[in-house]
C-alpha cells in the first residue's frame, strides 16, 4: 500500500503546473518593472545634478568676472541685472580698443545672457539651463546698497512628480 501511494504521488507530481508558471511570470514582471522605475528615477536625478552643476558654472564665472572687474563692480556697474537676449557686447571688444570699466561689465553681462538665451541669428541654441513655458530659466545680480552685498542667483525648471517646479541657486559676493 506504502508504494502505491508512491506511485500515485510520482505520477501527479510531473512537470511544473500552470499556475506555478503564471505566479513566476507575475513575480518576474514587478521586478522588472521596479527596476525600470528605478532607472527613470536615477536619469532623471542624474539630469537633475547636471542642471546644478550647470547653475554653479554660471555662478562661478560671473563672481570670477566681478572679482576682475572691482572697480566696475565698485562703479555699481554690475547692479541689479536679469539676464535677457536683448544685451550686446561692447563696441571695444571688436574693434580691439581698451575697454573701460563700464564696457567690461557690459560685456560680462553679455556673456552671463549668452548662457541662457539665444544669440541673433543662432540656430539650434541649446541654453545650458532648461527653459519651461512656467519657470523660464534666467540669471540675476541683486545689490543691497545697505550692506554692500551682492546676490547672485540663477533659476531654472526643474520636473518632480510631473511638474515643474523653480529651483534656484545663489552666492553672496562682497567687492
Amino acid at each position: 500500500m506504502n508504494k502505491l501511494m508512491v506511485a500515485n504521488s510520482a505520477r501527479r507530481q510531473r512537470g511544473v503546473g500552470l499556475i506555478e508558471v503564471l505566479i513566476a511570470v507575475v513575480i518576474l514582471s514587478i521586478g522588472f518593472l521596479a527596476v525600470a522605475k528605478m532607472q527613470i528615477a536615477g536619469m532623471r536625478n542624474s539630469q537633475n545634478a547636471y542642471f546644478l552643476s550647470q547653475a554653479n558654472f554660471m555662478l562661478r564665472d560671473m563672481t570670477d568676472r566681478m572679482r576682475a572687474n572691482r572697480d566696475g563692480v565698485l562703479a555699481n556697474h554690475y547692479n541689479n541685472f536679469v539676464t535677457n537676449g536683448s544685451t550686446s557686447e561692447p563696441a571695444c571688444f571688436s574693434s580691439g580698443n581698451q575697454c573701460n570699466t563700464a564696457e567690461i561689465a557690459q560685456a560680462d553681462l553679455h556673456a552671463w545672457s549668452q548662457y541662457l538665451h539665444a544669440p541673433i541669428g543662432a540656430v539650434d541654441f541649446k541654453p545650458l539651463l532648461p527653459q519651461h513655458d512656467t519657470v523660464s530659466a534666467r540669471g540675476e545680480i541683486q545689490h543691497n546698497a545697505a550692506t554692500n552685498v551682492y546676490t547672485l542667483s540663477v533659476s531654472w525648471g526643474e520636473q518632480h512628480n510631473g511638474t515643474i517646479e523653480e529651483q534656484t541657486l545663489s552666492v553672496l559676493l562682497m567687492p
